[in-house]
């Protein structure tokens, strides 16, 4: 265990991976039971009966959707991380083999500017 997580870390993350996936589910299945009354009801003239299931489903929704996210959070970055660090050192070792010959130039202008100025102070 590192010294970021506390010894409840892994409870909460299998809450967060089991219980987020579930308040969104149900509250999928709310928001589709409201959407369906309300486009039902343009048919008749009667106000939709379920409509109020969007108002509940949608929050769930959201929270689960949360849930799942922080559940799930650490995965996802090992992938991306795995996926990134190949691309940044191949880029990180062709910016070095590219950039040698100035650095070099650099390197041997500066030591000939020291060399310059210690040569001018010198009677």
């Amino acid at each position: 265990m590192s010294k970021l997580q506390t010894p409840q870390h892994h409870k909460a993350r299998t809450f967060f991976r089991v219980a987020g996936p579930l308040v969104g589910a149900v509250g999928l299945i709310f928001t589709i039971i409201g959407v369906i009354s309300f486009f039902s009801s343009f048919g008749s003239f009667g106000p939709p009966r379920y409509f109020w299931c969007c108002f509940v489903g949608m929050p769930l929704l959201f929270v689960g959707s949360a849930m799942s996210m922080f559940g799930f959070m650490g995965a996802l970055a090992r992938y991306a991380a795995a996926e990134q660090v190949p691309v940044a050192t191949d880029a990180v070792h062709d910016l070095a083999e590219g950039s040698q010959g100035a650095v070099k130039i650099m390197a041997r202008s500066i030591a000939e500017g020291v060399k310059e100025a210690q040569a001018e102070k010198e009677p």
